[in-house]
């Protein structure tokens, strides 16, 4: 890029059209000028931040907010799933966020001059690369790393009381989405299982591995995230598809000192055994798919067990068909079994969803009244509340459906519990139904000419 173009952008092709004939005779005058600017770039420091590290998140997070970001003539939109929407303020839950692109921007901060350089490139097959650099006209590297320790204070105070969730591209870690952190009393799960103590030594949990198992919508993620919460860690999702063994050691290797790894439905990873593995394979999914080897995966496992605060979390909705070899005690060393609903776990949800606001908050009954919805009930009083949640408790069978699908099946009637009761036959039927006709296209007993 033309000195010019650093310092004045866009003046580097008007200069070389017209320098000629506007310096003609004047070349000294050239030669000072060049020697400047040489002198400039020579004082300047420099830090780059790689894109795949949350640095980069932490700049750009900080870049969108200041006033420069918003006058820059080429910006990039996102949406801002950090910011904080106003209550009930729609508009806001999504909000965009613009931070300059493919060029240099410069902004002073605390009476310092710095360029902010953002760069977007097509990278192989199809994918798109960035990079990021902040410098300054100095020679103190202190200051831009002050800088940076801004930008971090300014990200960390945007997720304070979130979970943030990692998700890997390729064989790095980025974060995908933060959300408030859930109570352990927010999850619906049977009760001797919500009265669990988690034992914990320097602030974690004793145990270190973890399976939850169980029907699918019994809420193991939930219980994940919740527990993610309670102990402020961080949750790294790990997905097999798509890994091959040297891209699931590069993972495990960026994996911070305190986190949860979570690997969802792991009875469904593509994993197999390599010739000379000790026994048969652990998975009838086609061998073509399969790219991770289960001893690379048992390895990693192991390294990971022995790191002082990182958790493993596993999840499956068939525990009879993982390997032995990958739930033995020292990698699991707890297993949780999650249950579909039973009576307390069904009047929990009813409660859930109906439950009338704190007392605290007194509200006239005629401005209440007024804003009621066409068949939207009032606040109910507490014996008539739980007269309502027995009626709905005796009518849905225990331990026949998830609390997800009761707790769908509220939602859609949240505006009248007696609407609840005298639909929830009527939704059963249906449920049933659906398993029926789902059961029969899936089976593997049906010939071809069945289906």
């Amino acid at each position: 890029m033309p000195l010019l173009d650093l310092f004045f952008p866009g003046l580097g092709p008007a200069w070389a059209l017209l320098g000629p004939f506007l310096l003609a005779g004047q070349a000294s005058i050239v030669r000072r000028f060049a020697s400047v600017a040489c002198f400039c770039c020579s004082g300047m420091s420099k830090i780059e931040v790689p894109y795949a590290d949350e640095a980069y998140d932490m700049l750009i997070f900080w870049v969108c907010s200041q006033p420069f970001a918003q006058s820059a003539r080429t910006s990039l939109a996102r949406i801002d799933l950090k910011s904080f929407a106003a209550s009930g303020s729609h508009a806001e839950k999504k909000s965009l966020h613009y931070s300059p692109c493919n060029g240099r921007s410069y902004f002073w901060y605390k009476h310092r001059l710095f360029v902010f350089h953002r760069q977007r490139t097509q990278g192989e097959f199809g994918t798109t690369r960035e990079e990021a650099s902040i410098s300054y006209f100095g020679r103190n590297p202190a200051v831009l790393r002050e800088l940076l320790n801004d930008c971090q204070r300014y990200y960390l105070k945007s997720v304070e009381n979130k979970t943030t969730v990692f998700e890997h591209q390729g064989d790095r870690w980025k974060a995908s989405k933060s959300i408030a952190k859930r109570e352990m009393s927010t999850v619906i799960i049977n009760k001797k299982l919500k009265e669990m103590t988690w034992y914990t030594r320097r602030g974690l949990p004793y145990q270190r591995g973890y399976l939850l198992y169980g029907p699918p919508g019994t809420g193991k993620s939930s219980l994940c995230l919740s527990i993610a919460g309670h102990f402020d860690l961080d949750v790294y999702v790990l997905t097999m598809s798509g890994l091959d063994d040297h891209s699931l050691k590069s993972l495990f290797a960026e994996l911070p000192q305190h986190c949860i790894v979570l690997l969802e439905d792991v009875d469904a990873t593509a994993v197999h055994r390599k010739p000379g593995d000790a026994s048969q394979s652990v998975s009838q999914n086609d061998p073509a798919n399969r790219k991770v080897s289960l001893s690379t995966l048992l390895n990693v496992l192991d390294g990971l067990a022995s790191s002082e605060g990182r958790l493993l979390i596993m999840t499956t909705n068939h525990i009879e068909r993982l390997d032995p070899a990958l739930i033995r005690p020292s990698r699991v060393d707890m297993k949780v079994e999650l249950y579909l609903a039973d009576e307390d776990m069904i009047n929990q949800l009813f409660y859930f969803v109906y439950n009338p606001p704190s007392k605290t908050n007194i509200r006239d009954d005629k401005s209440e009244t007024a804003l009621l919805q066409p068949g939207e009930e009032g606040a109910l009083e507490d014996c008539e509340l739980l007269h309502l949640g027995q009626v709905f408790v005796a009518k849905v069978p225990k331990l026949e459906f998830s609390p997800a699908e009761i707790l769908s099946f509220l939602l859609a009637n949240k505006h009248s519990p007696h609407h609840a009761i005298a639909n929830v036959a009527a939704w059963m039927e249906t449920l049933r139904e659906e398993r029926t006709k789902l059961t029969r296209t899936t089976s593997w007993a049906l010939d071809d000419d069945d289906h």
